[in-house]
């Protein structure tokens, strides 16, 4: 290829991308246009009830999945058919447990899905064959004997995220009341997964999100603890006809180690970079970072919640800090990255708003403010899950 051809080809503006965003106070789904540094609204849909909340993306099949949490009413789960343009088309609701936070499609063909429940302490399975004609596979409800550490907020379980392993034979479920993470079996069974054991953690830390990384022919797990504001890394070993080995190697708080953080904050989201190499994570509460105003109205500057990142190492799964970063604002209760690793979006709740950072993904670290647009009306009522359509 020549160099006035590969000049010519980089020269050319990127092509649009679509961005989805859940905001309970709108009970939308909000399709945004990022297109250079311009973040536009789509359209919005109504149809995924009264506190849409987690989004899972099936791109092979052009299908969205949207949880409502149901706080106001009753819960659901909403499947959409997905557009070049952002549009999103109805295809079925279906009511389900209240409380659901996360969940993840697992299967051959990507045909289940399973779904955690905060509130009502449960685990369930549905069939998204046809997601016109959504249907309830299996439901696991789990019980304290007594309250946990931090009793106010381990007065039950509380199941909290749901992540298809590197494998995809197993599905992992941080327990934030029980201090566990569950683990089930993916089988063919009528409810579509088996638990099979539980990786206890370390007392009052609360589990609330985790990820997996694959180095190489090594795999490890990340848990991001909400109560302790930590991050917990373990081994994974796979054995034949059983469950997985986790084993616990560090814990360190969510700044890096001998960091501290304000009383009320809470960990967010974790995510590892496409390329493995890298651990995200981010903090609700803090208020740490300052940073220049959106708005042209009010003052010059405002506060922000961080965004840790933190390099894998890829021998032994240890962290190191790299960056502390800015999210755009309060409370960054969801964030993902584009395919690419190029790109971050963040949904600040607390500010309406949803915030597209550039990142190099050679050093990992967060650079300018692509875009911005406002989501969400009312106090504290902003977006809280974005997540590119790829």
């Amino acid at each position: 290829m020549s160099k006035k051809l590969i000049a010519f080809l980089l020269a050319l503006p990127a092509s649009a991308e679509i961005i989805y965003a859940t905001s309970y106070n709108d009970h939308t789904v909000t399709s945004l246009k990022l297109d250079g540094s311009s973040l536009t609204r789509v359209s919005q849909n109504l149809d995924c009830g009264s506190e849409p909340t987690w989004l899972t993306l099936d791109k092979s099949k052009s299908v969205l999945y949207c949880l409502n949490e149901g706080w106001g009413g009753s819960s659901s789960i909403t499947s959409y058919r997905t557009s070049a343009s952002g549009t999103l088309e109805t295809l079925g609701v279906l009511s389900i447990l209240k409380s659901p936070v996360a969940s993840t499609l697992f299967g051959a063909n990507n045909t289940k899905l399973a779904v955690a429940h905060y509130d009502t302490s449960a685990f369930t399975t549905f069939s998204v064959a046809d997601p016109t004609n959504l249907s309830l596979l299996g439901q696991q409800t789990y019980q304290l004997t007594a309250p946990g550490t931090v009793p106010e907020r381990q007065d039950a379980p509380h199941l909290h995220d749901s992540i298809l392993d590197p494998s995809k034979k197993f599905i992992l479920v941080p327990d934030l009341g029980a201090d566990l993470i569950r683990v089930f079996q993916v089988d063919d069974g009528a409810a579509a997964a088996t638990a099979v054991t539980s990786i206890p953690t370390i007392a009052g830390s609360g589990p609330r999100h985790v990820a997996f990384a694959k180095a190489g022919r090594k795999t490890f797990l990340y848990s991001f603890n909400e109560l302790s504001n930590t991050v917990t890394g373990y081994t994974v070993t796979y054995k034949r006809d059983a469950a997985p080995e986790f084993i616990r190697i560090f814990d360190i708080p969510s700044g890096g180690p001998g960091t501290t953080v304000p009383t009320g904050t809470k960990a967010a989201e974790i995510e590892v970079s496409p390329d493995q190499r890298f651990v995200i994570i981010s903090s609700r509460g803090e208020n740490s970072l300052d940073i220049q105003n959106f708005d042209a109205d009010g003052p010059s500057t405002i506060k922000s919640d961080p965004l840790h990142t933190f390099s894998i190492n890829q021998q032994t799964g240890a962290l190191t800090h790299v960056q502390t970063a800015p999210a755009g604002g309060r409370n960054p209760r969801g964030f993902s990255l584009n395919k690419a690793g190029t790109k971050l979006v963040s949904a600040l709740q607390d500010d309406n708003r949803v915030v597209v950072y550039e990142r190099d993904v050679q050093t990992g670290k967060l650079g300018k403010v692509l875009a911005y647009a406002a989501v969400g009306s009312g106090p504290n009522n902003g977006p809280n899950y974005a997540l590119f359509d790829e």
